[in-house]
């Protein structure tokens, strides 16, 4: 029988983008989403190998990556008025400063299957507090559609 190696790290760059979502980048957010579950899926798969997957979800810096990479088609002028009203504003960090957090996350005995970098985290856990209340709000619909 052959001795498989065990243990090992695997990091996935995603997003604060993979946890919530704003106008306009939607295809963005569902490649993100995507990676997410992919990633939760494959961290059960492989625990068993001593293998963690993290999924690194920054949140704003200073990539420019939305300026250089993004294409947009043409845009409607009836959806203008949303995308101007909604779009948010956002306070970019330094993406050197990512180094040594992604050099933590490697070196930890359990690290953590999703971790946010940046000034996100009460943003999100907002949104997650809302969810909840609704999911809790709705629970006797969602209990009695199960039959």
């Amino acid at each position: 029988m052959t001795q498989r190696p065990h243990g090992g790290r695997h990091v996935q760059v995603t997003s604060e983008g993979g946890v919530r979502a704003f106008p306009g980048i939607g295809a963005y957010h569902a490649s993100k989403w995507a990676l997410e579950g992919l990633s939760e899926s494959l961290a059960q798969e492989v625990a068993g190998f001593g293998i963690h997957i993290t999924n690194v979800e920054p949140g704003p810096y200073a990539t420019y990556w939305l300026a250089r990479g993004a294409r947009h088609s043409a845009g409607l002028p009836d959806y203008a008025e949303v995308h101007s009203a909604t779009a948010p504003e956002f306070e970019v960090g330094d993406p050197r400063a990512t180094r040594a957090a992604i050099l933590r996350i490697v070196d930890a005995d359990k690290p953590p299957l999703r971790i946010l970098l940046g000034r996100s985290f009460t943003d999100v856990a907002d949104l997650y507090e809302e969810r909840l209340s609704t999911w809790r709000q709705w629970q006797p619909v969602s209990l009695a559609a199960f039959g």
